[in-house]
């Protein structure tokens, strides 16, 4: 993890998206005011939002708080953007209340296998993260609950 949650060079560029300095640089103050909200909607512990956010605790805490200062790495803003649209197809999947809890939620199915989506998702990093946002759109909202 980066102590800093700053990606420089080729990592941040082969993301494709988001990987031209001055657009991350605007980018950053809302999407990290986005994602804190969105942690706190879902009541994700401050370790676990780290690791969705590939980023040490200490670091995820001043973001968080609003006290940080750097500029979010291109695989940052793709999770971000993932994770906000994830919760949006929760909610066309399912009514609104259903959508704030789901992630926090044990699931026996695959792939949760008994684990929450937070969980799977902040062990498995943006890969897992873009699976099951394509896991929730394809299923019908019967099973998605």
């Amino acid at each position: 993890m980066k102590a800093t949650g700053n990606i420089s060079g080729n990592e941040g560029r082969a993301q494709g998206r988001f990987h031209r300095d001055k657009e991350r640089k605007e980018l950053t103050p809302v999407a990290v005011r986005t994602i804190a909200s969105l942690f706190d909607l879902w009541q994700v512990p401050p370790r676990a939002a780290a690791k969705l956010m590939n980023v040490d605790e200490g670091t995820w805490n001043a973001m968080s708080d609003g006290s940080w200062q750097g500029i979010l790495s291109a695989e940052q803003l793709e999770r971000t953007s993932c994770l906000v649209a994830l919760y949006r197809d929760l909610k066309e999947a399912m009514d609104e209340q259903a959508a704030e809890t789901w992630p926090a939620t044990g699931k026996s199915n695959a792939p949760f296998r008994g684990k929450t989506p937070i969980d799977v998702m902040a062990l498995g990093g943006l890969p897992v993260i873009q699976a099951i946002r394509r896991h929730v759109k394809a299923l019908k909202p019967e099973l998605v609950s």
